[in-house]
């Protein structure tokens, strides 16, 4: 008698611990389990089920959260689909790296003698985003990193789940 009380309760506690597991579902479909740190308006810091070490997911890579504690499903960001060029106005440009964690990178785009109106907010500004969209959407890619280094050489990747 005693060894099945003992088993039982070896088996409800596993199940208790098991549901306390925070659930990271991907847009690629992917599902990351652990415990969420913390979660910003970028992104989200967590370690995985068994560790200790923090690793970090822009909100752009992850589609919803499940908390285990409490069964709180929160949605993060909406996928977004490119079918072809003719999606250029549903891709995203980023100012921050930190936008672009668990994202696939891709290629350069654009690079500084291309991209001198758009950081400078001139009026050629809106058909420089226009082209980076555009060759984005061609290419596949939802995303679009623009980044000024710190010799002002600016640079145009893109990025897709």
């Amino acid at each position: 008698m005693k060894k099945i009380i003992l088993l039982f309760t070896l088996v409800f506690g596993l199940n208790i611990a098991s549901a306390q597991v925070d659930v990271i579902k991907k847009q690629i479909g992917e599902t990351l389990k652990g415990r969420i740190i913390s979660v910003d308006d970028n992104v989200i810091v967590f370690t995985y089920e068994g560790q200790n070490v923090p690793y970090t997911i822009a909100k752009n890579a992850v589609e919803k959260i499940t908390y285990g504690r409490t069964g709180q499903v929160v949605q993060t960001s909406n996928k977004i689909a490119i079918n072809d060029q003719a999606d250029w106005e549903k891709v995203v440009i980023l100012d921050n790296l930190d936008k672009t964690l668990g994202l696939e990178v891709g290629q350069h785009i654009g690079s500084s003698a291309d991209l001198a109106n758009y950081q400078s907010g001139s009026r050629g500004s809106l058909a420089v985003e226009r082209r980076l969209k555009t060759e984005a959407a061609r290419l596949g890619y939802q995303f679009v990193l623009v980044t000024t280094d710190a010799s002002s050489n600016t640079t145009a990747v893109v990025y897709k789940y």
